[in-house]
């Protein structure tokens, strides 16, 4: 995991500073769009519940999983993160952070684990390419196929490109 879940602040804590400094105001949330596997949430922000405009807007998708927390509230996590990405867009992030703990958290359980070959390629590629697309389309180009990221290869496919990338810089 590259992050700090440390670093990433609970919706809870951005809805009690919100509360504080806005007793009157009100929060809406609307179930955009649902089907049996996912989710979408769009939530309203108001300084006032008197407010005919929002003051901020934020949405969040979850997808309902086979275990884990999106297994039975799937729903209930997406409205969480929902409001957590709109009070971010009102200026309740700390240090930057836009995304609320919960929503690094699910990050986090969908990130698979790098092996030290696709950890070492991964390197390697932000070596030799600057954009995430750049590098993307390369290892595409070598691999023949869509990737999703680096740890979507296989350890035969990392190898691949790690001799092609050393092929090329013996070239140089």
């Amino acid at each position: 995991m590259g992050f700090n879940l440390a670093d990433y602040e609970p919706v809870e804590e951005r809805l009690a500073r919100f509360w504080e400094e806005n007793p009157k105001g009100k929060i809406f949330t609307e179930l955009v769009s649902h089907s049996e596997t996912q989710y979408i949430i769009k939530s309203y922000l108001f300084r006032d519940a008197n407010d005919t405009s929002p003051w901020a807007t934020g949405y969040a998708e979850e997808t309902v999983t086979t275990r884990g927390v999106n297994q039975t509230s799937a729903l209930e996590n997406c409205e969480t993160s929902s409001i957590g990405r709109c009070l971010a867009n009102a200026g309740y992030a700390p240090k930057g952070k836009r995304p609320s703990r919960e929503e690094m958290t699910k990050v986090a359980r969908k990130a698979p684990e790098m092996s030290p070959a696709q950890q070492e390629l991964k390197n390697a590629l932000a070596k030799k390419f600057k954009e995430a697309g750049e590098r993307k389309t390369w290892v595409e180009s070598v691999v023949f196929h869509d990737i999703a990221g680096i740890s979507a290869l296989t350890e035969e496919e990392v190898k691949l490109c790690s001799d092609q990338l050393a092929l090329e810089e013996a070239k140089k």
